[in-house]
């Protein structure tokens, strides 16, 4: 990485507190100034990443299920379900495309994507990240932390050690090509919430390396193409 890439735009998901997101928000004036963030969408209203989007005057959308008239709430039926969701996938890929930006970062977007939003991204050759706080093929999907936790305990964590990766987003939960990893040593004594906080420090570090490496990695491809 011995010099910038270009000015490179950039579609943030979001669930939650934000934290990572506002590791993103504060690099754009020192570590990564090329990084121009676009929008930030979230699935929850209340998350408060919006509202360090609106403190950085990033614009923001808020795109849900529910509040959507996908699916009602608390619906049971899985077709009803499985169809909701890809339309929703479908819409979330059209509001993220009109922007047209060069990546999409998942930095704790709790809501799984299917191929109806990957495709139409990979069409225009949008990549899409995302941090999972576990090691490659270990933990898919919600509750890594607390399951690898749990293990740790019961004598069943591989080398008492779990950790994080930045990774590239496929239709299979957590199963995309590994972009950075970081392992992180399980210790005793040590409260879940303890091990939540020092896996939470690392993730914003590594988002910041996952990033850079993608987004230096897009532009060799794009390189490549021309």
């Amino acid at each position: 990485m011995a010099h910038d890439p270009p000015t490179t735009k950039v579609t943030v998901l979001i669930s939650g507190e934000g934290s990572n997101l506002q590791a993103l928000i504060d690099a754009t004036s020192n570590l990564m100034p090329y990084l121009k963030i676009i929008r930030v969408i979230s699935n929850r209203a209340k998350a408060n990443g919006l509202n360090r989007a609106r403190n950085a005057s990033i614009p923001t959308a808020y795109h849900n299920l529910v509040s959507g008239k996908y699916h009602a709430s608390g619906e049971k039926d899985p077709a009803v379900v499985t169809a909701a969701r890809e339309k929703y996938d479908a819409d979330l890929a059209k509001i993220i495309l009109e922007d047209e930006p060069d990546i999409v970062v998942c930095a704790g977007w709790m809501h799984i994507l299917t191929p109806k939003f990957l495709d139409p991204l990979a069409a225009r050759k949008v990549p899409v990240i995302n941090l999972h706080p576990a090691l490659p093929g270990k933990y898919d999907g919600a509750g890594a932390i607390e399951r690898a936790y749990d293990d740790y305990h019961k004598g069943k964590l591989e080398h008492d050690t779990t950790g994080i990766m930045i990774h590239y987003v496929i239709s299979e939960v957590d199963r995309g090509e590994p972009i950075v990893v970081r392992q992180i040593k399980c210790r005793t004594p040590e409260t879940l919430d303890e091990l939540k906080g020092r896996i939470h420090a690392e993730e914003h570090q590594l988002i910041l390396e996952g990033t850079q490496i993608a987004i230096h990695n897009l532009w060799a491809e794009r390189s490549k193409d021309n």
